[in-house]
């Protein structure tokens, strides 16, 4: 209930108030005759003052426009002779009549002199600025409307408020919930536009990358077929030797491409089977000390001791540790040191992968395998930027977990724990 609202209320409450008390004063007033008023009409005719009690011809000042407010008045003044008016009662039937309507505001009535502007009588005293009062309408009490009755609401905002509290407070929590879903939307579309970009940078390394073993390949058929190195036994080999690898790491950077878009499709599944884990750590150095541009020692410390057997899918766990290798390479100085340590843990085997290189920042270390992300990484050195992303997804698949440590200058080691064999040949991986 606004303010103007409240106003209304009053006015109708503060009439019905005052005709309440008045109809009770006047039953109880002595039996006498009642008060006549007479009048001359301004459009012609006449009342006859036969008997009249009150001839309002001969008082001056008076609006003679309403006829029921001046019989109010006669009546008010007849009655105030024996039964005076109370504010006392008129604030209870007011407060009552409030009440009923639902409305608990502080009120109190007046009778106020307009002419002089003075209070005359009032059952409480004006604490509060006339800007916290709503004020009822004049009910006049003499034929001059300079004596009127007035009930006064002290302080009525207050009600107003509490009355709105419940709308205030869901229009504050839709306030709430506005902000944070455009907080999510915007957070949405950063995302997005992050993810936009990734993609396009994705696709550009993925150009690049192609384009490399293949240039390479080109050569070195090209080689082969122009020159006479095809019957050289030794640069034969080397040209084909250098194709193959090539192609094979181009073939292993497809499939890594492939795996990543069937999982997000749900039609991954991995095809376990038994292998040497000591052999495929030794065939992946050999493959890496083949084909290194700067000096690299790759030292593999077993301790699997009689048991290097595991069930996994060998080829994505050929890929992830290769992975897991070349970033070291790659992100290493001049001279690069790797130790694959094999290991078995609370039942489950444990590949973890040391270098010396770079190190990653230790607020980075939760995004570097999210996909696309290529964090910290100098704007040379090429890649996919789903590596990490790849490693951690295929050892989740083998129901495994992944974890990094890290030390700016001083490198980093990922460690891959997979459950014991019993485990991954009961649940096939489907």
């Amino acid at each position: 209930m606004n303010k103007e609202l409240l106003n209304r209320e009053l006015n109708l409450i503060s009439e019905e108030a005052y005709t309440i008390d008045m109809n009770h004063r006047f039953n109880k007033v002595s039996t006498k005759d009642h008060p006549k008023i007479s009048s001359i009409e301004e459009k012609g005719g006449t009342i006859q003052p036969e008997d009249s009690f009150y001839n309002v011809d001969a008082i001056p000042g008076i609006d003679k426009s309403k006829s029921v407010t001046l019989l109010n008045i006669a009546m008010e003044m007849y009655i105030a002779e024996e039964k005076p008016i109370k504010l006392q009662t008129i604030d209870s039937i007011a407060s009552a009549l409030f009440r009923k309507d639902g409305i608990n505001s502080a009120l109190y009535s007046r009778i106020v002199d307009t002419q002089n502007n003075k209070l005359l009588a009032s059952t409480r005293k004006d604490n509060h600025s006339s800007s916290l009062l709503i004020k009822s309408k004049n009910i006049p009490l003499n034929f001059q409307q300079t004596k009127v009755l007035q009930i006064v609401l002290s302080n009525p905002m207050r009600d107003i408020f509490s009355q709105m509290a419940g709308i205030l407070f869901l229009s504050l929590l839709l306030s709430l919930f506005c902000i944070y879903c455009l907080y999510i939307l915007q957070r949405t579309l950063a995302r997005q536009k992050k993810l936009a970009q990734s993609k396009n940078d994705f696709y550009n390394q993925v150009s690049h990358e192609l384009k490399r073993p293949i240039s390479i390949i080109y050569k070195a058929i090209d080689s082969l077929l122009n020159t006479r190195a095809i019957e050289d036994q030794k640069k034969r080999e080397k040209y084909l030797g250098l194709s193959m690898d090539e192609l094979n790491r181009m073939n292993g950077k497809i499939d890594m491409i492939l795996t990543m878009s069937m999982e997000e499709e749900g039609m991954f599944h991995l095809n376990i089977s038994d292998f040497n884990l000591f052999d495929l750590a030794q065939e992946l150095k050999e493959r890496f000390l083949g084909i290194a541009s700067k000096p690299l020692s790759i030292i593999i410390e077993n301790n699997l001791q009689n048991h290097p057997f595991i069930a996994a899918d060998r080829d994505h766990l050929y890929q992830c540790i290769s992975n897991l290798i070349e970033n070291a390479i790659k992100y290493s100085g001049e001279s690069v040191e790797i130790r694959v340590s094999l290991s078995k843990e609370n039942g489950s085997a444990v590949i973890a992968v040391r270098d010396n290189g770079y190190g990653i920042k230790e607020e980075d270390l939760e995004k570097i395998f999210e996909k696309f992300a290529r964090v910290g990484t100098d704007k040379k050195m090429h890649g996919y930027g789903i590596g990490l992303s790849y490693v951690k997804q295929i050892t989740e698949k083998h129901k495994g977990r992944i974890s990094v440590k890290s030390e700016i200058g001083k490198g980093s080691e990922f460690t891959l724990q997979l459950p014991c064999i019993q485990t991954l040949q009961s649940n096939h991986f489907k």
